[in-house]
């Protein structure tokens, strides 16, 4: 992944909490197999008291407090593996949507909870943290389109520091609010070379900002949605070329731009 020097090191530590949620993963696959070898089946009583929610008392409460790794086969055709504590799913277990959706990780009473794995319906496939069954906290989304965030999430969406990655190649990173470019970041190309700096709203250049072409061309100054609006200087080769207002992208005198007045000349 191309990045400037001042982010190797949060990517590298986003990468860390991904591989060591892998290597969970991979840990509770094993399991999963030993399991479905050893035809280690929950009881037809085990799973209605799981879906009824039903508390036993006595010698059966203290017999299935904790259970070791069975295959749950639920009503609705969804499937778990792993451990039941206190008629919960916690621990680290597999569960299996009937619709196609998994999760492999780490469970909190019934919840995804802590690290883990979960594969979409639609082809999407998140790798990292989880809180109160969302994703919620250092995770990285590998979208069916080949796109990649990698960053922080809060409750399922992008939000905070994070690196997103087109399937061409381009990079942006910084600041995220509900799944949007907004804040400060930087926007760099495929070859790695930055394209735009500065301010964001709404996934578009919004606010003070520079940007960049091959050719040479700089801008600096006001962005307004996408646009260079308000006051910037245009470098050609480094040489100053203009200094003032712009209006929607065109350098604006008088409040109107350069073809506005030359339309007038006519």
């Amino acid at each position: 992944m191309n990045l400037s020097k001042e982010y190797i090191g949060m990517y590298n530590e986003y990468l860390k909490i991904i591989n060591e949620t892998k290597k969970e993963a991979k840990l509770i696959n094993t399991i999963q197999k030993i399991t479905i070898k050893r035809k280690e089946r929950a009881t037809d009583e085990e799973i209605l008291a799981l879906e009824n929610e039903e508390i036993k008392s006595g010698e059966d409460l203290m017999k299935n407090k904790k259970s070791g790794n069975k295959i749950y086969n639920f009503s609705n055709g969804d499937v778990y593996i792993g451990r039941i504590v206190d008629l919960s799913m916690n621990g680290k277990g597999i569960y299996t949507f009937l619709e196609g959706m998994e999760y492999v990780g780490e469970f909190k009473n019934n919840m995804k909870d802590g690290k883990g794995i979960c594969t979409f319906n639609n082809g999407n496939e998140y790798i990292g943290e989880f809180k109160d069954d969302v994703m919620n906290g250092i995770g990285q989304m590998i979208y069916s389109s080949k796109n990649e965030y990698i960053g922080n999430w809060e409750y399922a969406k992008r939000n905070g520091m994070g690196i997103y990655k087109w399937s061409d190649g381009s990079i942006y990173v910084g600041e995220f609010i509900n799944n949007k470019l907004e804040g400060e970041g930087e926007c760099f190309g495929c070859d790695g070379k930055l394209i735009y700096k500065g301010q964001w709203k709404n996934n578009l250049a919004h606010g003070q900002g520079t940007y960049i072409w091959e050719d040479g061309k700089r801008y600096e100054g006001e962005f307004l949605h996408g646009k260079k609006h308000g006051v910037g200087t245009f470098y050609l080769n480094n040489e100053l070329v203009y200094e003032g207002t712009w209006k929607f992208d065109k350098p604006s005198i008088f409040n109107r731009t350069l073809d506005e007045i030359f339309s007038f000349m006519r």
